[in-house]
Protein backbone atom coordinates (compact mmCIF):
# COMPACT_ATOMS: atom_id res chain seq x y z
CA UNK A 1 0.00 0.00 0.00
CA UNK A 2 1.34 3.43 -0.95
CA UNK A 3 1.97 5.78 1.97
CA UNK A 4 -0.14 8.90 2.46
CA UNK A 5 2.29 11.76 1.87
CA UNK A 6 1.76 14.64 4.31
CA UNK A 7 3.18 18.18 4.51
CA UNK A 8 2.86 20.30 7.65
CA UNK A 9 2.89 24.11 7.70
CA UNK A 10 2.74 25.28 11.31
CA UNK A 11 4.71 28.07 12.96
CA UNK A 12 4.66 26.72 16.51
CA UNK A 13 7.83 24.61 16.73
CA UNK A 14 6.71 22.18 19.41
CA UNK A 15 3.36 21.58 17.70
CA UNK A 16 4.98 21.09 14.30
CA UNK A 17 7.73 18.78 15.55
CA UNK A 18 5.32 16.78 17.70
CA UNK A 19 2.87 16.37 14.83
CA UNK A 20 5.65 15.34 12.44
CA UNK A 21 7.04 12.80 14.89
CA UNK A 22 3.64 11.31 15.73
CA UNK A 23 2.56 11.03 12.09
CA UNK A 24 5.84 9.43 11.01
CA UNK A 25 5.30 6.75 13.63
CA UNK A 26 2.04 5.74 11.95
CA UNK A 27 2.13 2.93 9.44
CA UNK A 28 1.15 4.10 5.97
CA UNK A 29 1.95 7.79 6.57
CA UNK A 30 5.04 9.68 5.43
CA UNK A 31 5.71 13.33 6.32
CA UNK A 32 7.46 14.72 3.24
CA UNK A 33 8.36 18.04 4.86
CA UNK A 34 7.36 20.78 7.26
CA UNK A 35 7.72 24.56 7.31
CA UNK A 36 6.96 27.41 9.70
CA UNK A 37 5.94 30.16 7.24
CA UNK A 38 3.47 30.54 4.40
CA UNK A 39 6.14 31.51 1.85
CA UNK A 40 8.31 28.48 2.61
CA UNK A 41 5.20 26.34 2.92
CA UNK A 42 4.14 27.31 -0.59
CA UNK A 43 7.51 26.19 -1.96
CA UNK A 44 7.19 22.93 -0.05
CA UNK A 45 3.72 22.20 -1.43
CA UNK A 46 4.77 23.06 -4.98
CA UNK A 47 7.85 20.85 -4.86
CA UNK A 48 6.37 17.83 -3.08
CA UNK A 49 2.67 17.96 -4.11
CA UNK A 50 1.64 15.95 -1.04
CA UNK A 51 -1.58 14.00 -0.66
CA UNK A 52 -2.46 15.97 2.47
CA UNK A 53 -1.38 19.46 3.55
CA UNK A 54 -2.00 20.32 7.21
CA UNK A 55 -1.98 24.12 7.35
CA UNK A 56 -2.26 26.47 10.31
CA UNK A 57 -4.35 29.49 9.36
CA UNK A 58 -2.33 31.79 11.64
CA UNK A 59 1.14 31.88 10.06
CA UNK A 60 3.62 34.71 10.79
CA UNK A 61 4.13 36.10 7.27
CA UNK A 62 0.85 35.33 5.47
CA UNK A 63 -2.24 33.46 6.64
CA UNK A 64 -3.13 29.93 5.64
CA UNK A 65 -5.86 31.19 3.32
CA UNK A 66 -3.29 32.99 1.17
CA UNK A 67 -1.16 29.85 1.12
CA UNK A 68 -4.01 27.61 -0.05
CA UNK A 69 -5.11 30.09 -2.72
CA UNK A 70 -1.56 30.65 -4.03
CA UNK A 71 -0.84 26.94 -4.18
CA UNK A 72 -4.02 26.11 -6.07
CA UNK A 73 -3.55 29.02 -8.48
CA UNK A 74 0.09 28.11 -9.18
CA UNK A 75 -0.74 24.67 -10.57
CA UNK A 76 -3.24 23.33 -13.06
CA UNK A 77 -6.51 22.66 -11.27
CA UNK A 78 -6.29 18.88 -11.65
CA UNK A 79 -2.86 18.75 -10.05
CA UNK A 80 -3.65 21.15 -7.21
CA UNK A 81 -6.88 19.29 -6.41
CA UNK A 82 -4.88 16.13 -5.73
CA UNK A 83 -3.58 17.77 -2.55
CA UNK A 84 -6.27 17.78 0.13
CA UNK A 85 -6.09 20.52 2.76
CA UNK A 86 -6.75 20.19 6.49
CA UNK A 87 -6.97 23.68 7.98
CA UNK A 88 -6.02 24.18 11.62
CA UNK A 89 -7.59 27.05 13.51
CA UNK A 90 -8.35 28.22 17.02
CA UNK A 91 -12.03 27.93 17.94
CA UNK A 92 -11.50 30.77 20.44
CA UNK A 93 -11.20 33.23 17.55
CA UNK A 94 -14.51 33.33 15.71
CA UNK A 95 -13.31 35.40 12.74
CA UNK A 96 -10.43 33.01 12.13
CA UNK A 97 -12.78 30.02 12.25
CA UNK A 98 -15.02 31.66 9.66
CA UNK A 99 -12.03 32.58 7.52
CA UNK A 100 -10.71 29.02 7.65
CA UNK A 101 -14.08 27.66 6.57
CA UNK A 102 -14.39 30.22 3.80
CA UNK A 103 -10.94 29.33 2.48
CA UNK A 104 -12.39 26.22 0.88
CA UNK A 105 -10.20 23.68 2.64
CA UNK A 106 -11.30 20.05 2.61
CA UNK A 107 -11.39 19.58 6.39
CA UNK A 108 -11.32 21.80 9.47
CA UNK A 109 -9.78 21.05 12.85
CA UNK A 110 -9.24 23.09 15.99
CA UNK A 111 -5.60 23.32 17.08
CA UNK A 112 -6.38 21.62 20.37
CA UNK A 113 -7.57 18.48 18.58
CA UNK A 114 -6.44 15.17 20.04
CA UNK A 115 -3.97 13.30 17.86
CA UNK A 116 -6.36 10.35 17.47
CA UNK A 117 -8.98 12.66 15.96
CA UNK A 118 -6.42 14.38 13.74
CA UNK A 119 -5.43 10.97 12.45
CA UNK A 120 -9.09 10.18 11.78
CA UNK A 121 -9.50 13.50 9.96
CA UNK A 122 -6.41 12.78 7.89
CA UNK A 123 -7.63 9.39 6.71
CA UNK A 124 -11.17 10.62 6.01
CA UNK A 125 -9.83 13.60 4.07
CA UNK A 126 -7.48 11.38 2.07
CA UNK A 127 -10.48 9.25 1.10
CA UNK A 128 -12.08 12.33 -0.46
CA UNK A 129 -14.49 13.18 2.32
CA UNK A 130 -14.65 16.20 4.64
CA UNK A 131 -14.01 16.29 8.39
CA UNK A 132 -15.25 19.23 10.41
CA UNK A 133 -14.87 19.76 14.13
CA UNK A 134 -18.25 20.31 15.86
CA UNK A 135 -16.86 23.45 17.54
CA UNK A 136 -16.17 24.94 14.13
CA UNK A 137 -19.56 23.84 12.78
CA UNK A 138 -21.37 25.59 15.62
CA UNK A 139 -19.55 28.87 14.99
CA UNK A 140 -20.22 28.75 11.24
CA UNK A 141 -23.87 27.91 11.91
CA UNK A 142 -24.18 30.90 14.24
CA UNK A 143 -22.62 33.10 11.56
CA UNK A 144 -24.96 31.94 8.78
CA UNK A 145 -27.94 32.63 11.02
CA UNK A 146 -26.81 36.20 11.42
CA UNK A 147 -27.19 36.54 7.67
CA UNK A 148 -23.58 37.43 6.86
CA UNK A 149 -22.14 36.07 3.63
CA UNK A 150 -18.54 37.20 4.00
CA UNK A 151 -15.85 37.43 6.64
CA UNK A 152 -12.65 39.45 6.87
CA UNK A 153 -9.60 37.50 8.06
CA UNK A 154 -7.53 40.70 7.94
CA UNK A 155 -7.89 44.33 6.93
CA UNK A 156 -7.03 43.80 3.27
CA UNK A 157 -8.82 40.61 2.39
CA UNK A 158 -12.44 39.53 2.19
CA UNK A 159 -13.32 35.87 1.89
CA UNK A 160 -16.78 34.76 0.82
CA UNK A 161 -18.24 31.46 1.94
CA UNK A 162 -18.86 29.54 -1.26
CA UNK A 163 -22.20 27.93 -2.02
CA UNK A 164 -22.90 24.46 -3.35
CA UNK A 165 -22.47 23.79 -7.05
CA UNK A 166 -25.34 24.39 -9.53
CA UNK A 167 -26.10 20.69 -9.96
CA UNK A 168 -26.60 20.19 -6.22
CA UNK A 169 -28.66 23.38 -6.06
CA UNK A 170 -30.97 22.19 -8.84
CA UNK A 171 -31.48 18.84 -7.09
CA UNK A 172 -32.40 20.61 -3.85
CA UNK A 173 -34.74 22.95 -5.67
CA UNK A 174 -36.56 20.01 -7.21
CA UNK A 175 -36.68 18.06 -3.95
CA UNK A 176 -36.14 20.46 -1.01
CA UNK A 177 -35.51 19.34 2.55
CA UNK A 178 -38.60 19.08 4.73
CA UNK A 179 -38.86 20.96 8.02
CA UNK A 180 -38.12 17.77 9.93
CA UNK A 181 -35.12 17.02 7.73
CA UNK A 182 -33.83 20.53 8.39
CA UNK A 183 -34.17 19.95 12.13
CA UNK A 184 -32.21 16.72 11.82
CA UNK A 185 -29.62 18.42 9.62
CA UNK A 186 -29.07 21.18 12.17
CA UNK A 187 -28.35 18.62 14.87
CA UNK A 188 -26.01 16.75 12.51
CA UNK A 189 -24.09 19.98 11.98
CA UNK A 190 -23.82 20.42 15.75
CA UNK A 191 -22.22 16.99 16.03
CA UNK A 192 -25.06 15.01 17.62
CA UNK A 193 -25.32 11.24 17.14
CA UNK A 194 -28.47 9.52 15.87
CA UNK A 195 -29.38 8.47 19.42
CA UNK A 196 -29.00 12.04 20.68
CA UNK A 197 -31.07 13.39 17.78
CA UNK A 198 -33.81 10.87 18.58
CA UNK A 199 -33.91 12.06 22.20
CA UNK A 200 -33.94 15.75 21.31
CA UNK A 201 -36.67 15.46 18.67
CA UNK A 202 -38.67 12.74 20.49
CA UNK A 203 -38.33 10.36 17.58
CA UNK A 204 -37.51 6.69 17.33
CA UNK A 205 -33.98 5.77 16.30
CA UNK A 206 -35.38 4.15 13.16
CA UNK A 207 -37.14 7.38 12.17
CA UNK A 208 -33.96 9.38 12.70
CA UNK A 209 -32.04 7.01 10.43
CA UNK A 210 -34.68 7.50 7.72
CA UNK A 211 -34.43 11.29 8.01
CA UNK A 212 -30.63 11.18 7.96
CA UNK A 213 -30.69 9.02 4.85
CA UNK A 214 -33.09 11.48 3.21
CA UNK A 215 -30.82 14.41 4.07
CA UNK A 216 -27.76 12.67 2.63
CA UNK A 217 -29.59 11.73 -0.56
CA UNK A 218 -30.98 15.23 -1.17
CA UNK A 219 -27.59 16.85 -0.52
CA UNK A 220 -25.79 14.22 -2.63
CA UNK A 221 -23.55 13.68 0.40
CA UNK A 222 -21.80 10.40 1.11
CA UNK A 223 -21.63 10.94 4.88
CA UNK A 224 -22.82 13.15 7.73
CA UNK A 225 -19.72 15.35 7.75
CA UNK A 226 -20.00 16.12 4.06
CA UNK A 227 -23.69 16.93 4.58
CA UNK A 228 -22.76 19.34 7.38
CA UNK A 229 -20.18 21.11 5.23
CA UNK A 230 -22.59 21.41 2.29
CA UNK A 231 -25.36 22.69 4.55
CA UNK A 232 -23.14 25.36 6.05
CA UNK A 233 -21.73 26.45 2.70
CA UNK A 234 -25.20 26.68 1.16
CA UNK A 235 -26.68 28.55 4.14
CA UNK A 236 -29.47 25.99 4.47
CA UNK A 237 -29.84 26.62 8.20
CA UNK A 238 -30.21 30.40 8.22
Amino acid sequence: MVDIRVAIIEDHSLTRIGMRSSLNEQEGIQVVGDEATASNGLKLLQSTKPDIAIIDIGLPDRDGIWLVQQFRESLVSETAAQTKVIMLTSFAKEQMVLAAFAAGADSYCVKTIKFELLLEALHITHEGQSWIDPAIARIVLKHTRQGAAAVKPNATQTVTISAIDPEQASILQADPLTNRELEVLELIVQGYSNNEIAQKLYLSLGSVKVYVRGVLNKLCASDRTQAAVLALRAGLLN
